[in-house]
């Protein structure tokens, strides 16, 4: 069966199941009058940056229910970033191998359904799930509050969700912006966009011998040359040669690196000729929480345009994030500790259109907008919760 076609068919096969799954209909007053005991959140997209930009819709969630017991339901990726969550009481999993463990996803939704919430909020951003949809209905809530489907392809919200919130797949304002609209449209907001991520103590504890071991002190610098899509890398002998000015200059460096940046950080110590010397050390794997907490202790970072770079705009970490074809209006932390360099388009590149934008960003232009960062002048800075 062709994907569109499959896709065609799971949106009617859930659309007329979704017609037995109905819940009462809500207005938004009446919504807000409600005094829960426990709500649900369902965002189980894999995207990590997206669930950074996501906090403070958490946020805005929290201030309007203060009494609730609010549970998460979210993919494993992103559990490093939610796990501590101060608005956030508890985290479930859904993975998508539990469609292939039926016991393990029945044991999951056994566990929501213990919740007994009265309301169950469907969030969505550039995409839609009706994987999220479904989940939400199998908790049994009274209630359940999610985006509009239909701008997304999907005739399934107005069949079974107590109320709709107006969303849209277009990006046509900042993406935290993007990812609270809908709830601001029935009455839930927060004047606090800034977002979230709290290491936990173990992890704090964690980074702190990963550096003992590495011989490093908090003040050095960081880089991760990785990034979810390729044609947002940065070449890698560019990056080893910012590695290399810093070196000189007699900056320590720390490589951060995820489950998916292997060939990235082979490609950037093969520039450095193995290793790049005494003033270089490379992480060792290690969770994103981990891997936030030695952020914290850095003096500044440089990244591509992924989801680390959500995670430094969340800690306020000095950073250059380098840009390509994503435009960081939209994407860059809104964080003023961020400093976006976005390359020019490429031409005729035969990979497509979105590639060639990152070899345009020359390594005078990043070095002289990392060196020229502030840094941090102390102790690394504590957010919310922590």
């Amino acid at each position: 069966m062709g994907a569109n076609l499959w896709r065609r068919t799971k949106g009617w096969l859930f659309a007329q199941a979704a017609g037995f799954a109905r819940r009462p209909a809500i207005a938004p007053g009446d919504l807000l009058a409600l005094h829960p005991r426990a709500v649900i959140l369902v965002r189980q997209h894999n995207q990590m940056g997206d669930m950074v930009c996501a906090t403070p819709a958490f946020r805005a969630l929290r201030a309007a229910f203060p009494e609730a017991r609010i549970t998460l339901v979210t993919a494993p990726v992103n559990v490093g970033v939610v796990r501590h969550n101060p608005h956030i009481d508890a985290v479930e999993l859904f993975a998508q191998a539990m469609w292939r463990r039926p016991w393990r996803l029945a044991a999951l939704v056994r566990r929501l359904r213990r919740e007994r919430a009265e309301v169950a909020f469907v969030l969505a951003s550039v995409s839609f799930s009706l994987t999220s949809a479904w989940l939400a209905l199998a908790t049994g809530a009274r209630y359940v509050v999610g985006a509009d489907s239909r701008p997304y392809g999907w005739d399934v919200s107005r069949r079974a969700f107590s109320l709709e919130m107006p969303a849209g797949p277009r990006l046509d304002r900042h993406s935290v912006e993007h990812s609270l609209a809908p709830l601001q449209a029935i009455g839930i907001t927060t004047d606090d966009l800034s977002t979230v991520v709290v290491p936990a103590p173990a992890e704090r504890e964690q980074a702190a011998g990963i550096l003992a071991d590495l011989g490093l002190r908090p003040g050095f610098w960081a880089v991760h040359p990785g990034a979810g899509k390729r044609q947002n890398l940065w070449p890698a002998d560019r990056f080893a040669e910012v590695v290399g000015r810093a070196a000189a200059a007699g900056s320590r460096i720390l490589v951060l690196h995820g489950p998916a940046d292997g060939p990235a950080l082979a490609s950037l110590l093969a520039e450095l000729g193995g290793g790049g010397g005494q003033a270089v050390r490379v992480a060792p794997p290690c969770s994103v929480g981990t891997a936030a907490a030695l952020l914290e202790l850095a003096d500044r970072f440089l990244c591509n345009d992924t989801g680390v770079m959500h995670v430094a705009g969340a800690l306020g970490v000095p950073t250059v994030a380098l840009f390509g074809p994503t435009d960081p209006l939209l994407w860059k932390p809104l964080s003023p500790a961020v400093v976006a360099l976005r390359g020019r388009a490429g031409r005729d590149d035969p990979r497509g259109a979105e590639y060639g934008w990152m070899e345009s960003l020359s390594v005078d232009e990043v070095w002289a907008a990392w060196s020229g960062l502030t840094g941090r002048p102390g102790p690394p800075r504590t957010r919310e919760g922590a």
